[in-house]
């Protein structure tokens, strides 16, 4: 009976022609296989069987750069999506279908959670169902990250942190707060509160920051008590209101800094219920710039978040990688403040 692979330690030495030859088959029945299509074209169980065992046996694996290379693009962006905002996601996502359509591709969504194999994206790409990846939520697993970054395979990250050999988009986070809280100092406002969002958002770490480095700049304490974490949701940021005014602990006078104008709505709905008026009481300010704070009344005043834009700007960056062509590490788009009747604010 002939023996396969006799002592074979490196993948290196097989190529698809040796297996298929060594095994007697097709190599397109060992590329079929390997690729998981084997069952789908009619390649027998007991087949797709011998020729995975084979392979498991000399660890071997498709060379998956030689095989992009010598493909041809499917005309697809895949989109992994994990936050859900109101308006601002909805606006992302048509940032990225509109740049894709014009560029003559499709896109496919998939919801991801932390907890969730890696299989969800790679198969994905393994299998030539998407060209690349844009992921839009909190942050990658390390472990994600290194595979994207050691396969080469193309990903944009929108929202998601500078520095970790992913590409990424971001608004100018820091800047937001940082504008709105010196804004406020300038008219007089000397006690703070912060409402901030998730704390793994590389958003929320940097519009806290922003907010913090106004503060020291003008010499003012920041008490830590007057923190609080509402993740982003507007009935968590009214629920925090609520606590604060029955505890006396947010007096009028205060400006409440919100991280994004969900919780600045959340933070106005209660203070309006509990019979104070916005901005004659409190000052209350957001960002993201959405509809909602638009039409909200009072009207926030918040800082541009620009989610359309960093979508259309990702499929940009994609598409360059696509072609070969390089990219910037990260890149910054630049919003300004947005005045509103919620914290009437002087240059």
């Amino acid at each position: 009976m002939k023996r396969y692979g006799r002592d074979i330690q490196k993948m290196q030495r097989y190529s698809l022609a040796k297996i298929s030859r060594e095994l007697g088959v097709s190599k397109a029945a060992v590329s079929l296989a390997l690729s998981g299509k084997a069952r789908r074209v009619g390649v027998s169980e007991e087949l797709e069987k011998r020729i995975l065992d084979f392979c498991r046996k000399v660890d071997y694996q498709p060379n998956i750069h030689a095989r992009r290379l010598n493909s041809r693009l499917v005309r697809n962006i895949g989109i992994l999506l994990e936050r859900f905002e109101e308006g601002a996601t909805a606006l992302m996502l048509s940032g990225i279908v509109e740049a894709a359509d014009r560029a003559g591709f499709r896109v496919t969504i998939q919801i991801y959670r932390p907890e969730q194999h890696e299989s969800i994206a790679f198969d994905w790409l393994l299998n030539r169902e998407i060209d690349g990846v844009i992921f839009y939520g909190l942050e990658l697993p390390e472990s994600w990250q290194a595979r994207f970054l050691s396969e080469k395979w193309p990903v944009i990250g929108v929202g998601i942190a500078p520095g970790s050999g992913i590409p990424s988009v971001n608004v100018n986070n820091f800047t937001a707060t940082y504008t709105l809280t010196g804004s406020l100092i300038r008219q007089g406002c000397r006690e703070f509160h912060y409402m901030a969002g998730t704390e793994g958002s590389y958003p929320s770490r940097e519009r806290e920051r922003g907010f913090r480095a106004a503060l020291r700049e003008a010499g003012l304490l920041f008490p830590e008590n007057r923190m609080h974490v509402a993740g982003f949701s507007r009935e968590r940021a009214q629920e925090i209101t609520f606590e604060l005014l029955g505890r006396n602990q947010l007096q009028p006078g205060s400006a409440v800094v919100c991280a994004t104008d969900l919780l600045a709505i959340g933070t106005i709905q209660a203070l309006h219920r509990s019979g104070f008026r916005v901005p004659a009481d409190f000052a209350v300010t957001g960002v993201n710039a959405s509809s909602a704070a638009a039409d909200f009344s009072p009207s926030l005043t918040t800082f541009e978040y620009l989610p359309k834009e960093q979508g259309a700007a990702a499929v940009e960056m994609l598409l360059a990688r696509l072609q070969k062509r390089e990219i910037e590490p990260e890149r910054e788009l630049h919003g300004k403040l947005v005045p509103g009747e919620s914290a009437p604010l002087r240059g």
